[in-house]
């Protein structure tokens, strides 16, 4: 019995045990874009849902959970693991979910089960790795840009980015033993389960490296960010991310926070775009931490618009991630 099944069952049994349902499990189903369906039945009713199964849920994953329930119906997400935030944003996102803690929310025509607080033992856990610490995420981002950087000379990486060489041969070690690189031939490598790496990168950054970029809150002097577009920016050197960056890649969503990602100092800044320090206002601004340059002048590359538009969880940002993802990046993964 493989991890999903043990999961799967230990989830069942314990549903069983809370809320008196009794569950049966169906792998094979023949429908796309969900793992199984699992038929739930109690005292007067019996419900079938499709399932997306997850190790653990994380935001990244909202997106398709949205997807599967648009194409299959009132999907139920199982996992090993659902984090309390993660729980209270699936429920407000109206997602029904089962984790092996015995964690519930089940909403079906006059069903309403809903179980929180209790804490999962995981059946076999996951080591995270150091390779998506911050000089691992720092390096792969790059790669996830630009796959032909993979083949530079490790010196010029360490140079880039002023990492160690040792750190670097560890990383790029780290990946293959992963199977994220493959080794083409004595020359070449090549990133492999691209979506899949782009997923764990996503949900590392916002832990990991995203806090430690941080420069601060700020609004404006003027109160003219309504005019966000308007403001122009150092070429390169200062560029919109989150909303204000999908909103020009996209065409779509009014930003109601905006982000820049900069190399200007702090003092600059507010100089030249006339900022105010303070706490939970309308504009933050980070460090930009990658050294390359895409077409886009005024946004970050693609791939940091849709990070950031996932890991807000709102779900007018879920919404706006899956056209960005749609229109500019899926072909790349």
């Amino acid at each position: 019995m493989n991890i999903e099944e043990q999961v799967i069952y230990k989830v069942i049994q314990v549903l069983q045990e809370r809320t008196g349902l009794k569950g049966r499990w169906y792998a094979r189903t023949g429908r796309k874009n969900v793992d199984g369906q699992l038929e739930l039945k109690g005292d007067r009713h019996k419900y079938i849902f499709p399932v997306e199964f997850k190790r653990e849920v994380k935001q990244i994953h909202f997106p398709q959970f949205q997807q599967t329930r648009e194409q299959a119906g009132d999907v139920i997400i199982i996992a090993e693991t659902i984090y309390p935030a993660i729980r209270e944003q699936l429920r407000n996102l109206g997602l029904n979910y089962l984790d092996a803690a015995g964690n519930c929310y089940i909403k079906k025509d006059d069903w309403l089960f809903l179980i929180d607080g209790f804490k999962t033992e995981q059946v076999n856990p996951v080591k995270k790795d150091r390779a998506f610490n911050k000089t691992g995420l720092t390096l792969l981002f790059h790669f996830l840009n630009d796959e032909n950087y993979l083949n530079v000379t490790y010196r010029q990486m360490a140079d880039d980015y002023d990492i160690a060489l040792g750190n670097i041969n560890y990383i790029i070690n780290s990946l293959k033993d992963q199977g994220f690189v493959i080794q083409l031939d004595k020359k070449n490598l090549r990133l492999a389960r691209k979506k899949e790496l782009l997923d764990e990168w996503i949900a590392a950054y916002e832990e990991k490296l995203k806090p430690l970029l941080k420069i601060g809150d700020f609004r404006f002097i003027n109160g003219n960010e309504k005019e966000w577009e308007k403001i122009p920016l150092t070429n390169y050197e200062t560029q919109w991310g989150g909303e204000p960056a999908a909103k020009l890649l996209t065409g779509y969503l009014k930003p109601g926070k905006l982000t820049l990602y900069t190399v200007e100092s702090k003092t600059s800044l507010i100089k030249k775009y006339r900022l105010v320090p303070q706490d939970n206002a309308i504009l933050m601004v980070y460090k930009k931490f990658w050294k390359f340059n895409l077409q886009n002048e005024d946004t970050v590359p693609p791939i940091l618009a849709y990070a950031d538009l996932i890991n807000t969880g709102d779900p007018r940002n879920l919404e706006t991630a899956r056209k960005l993802y749609d229109g500019l990046l899926k072909d790349q993964f």
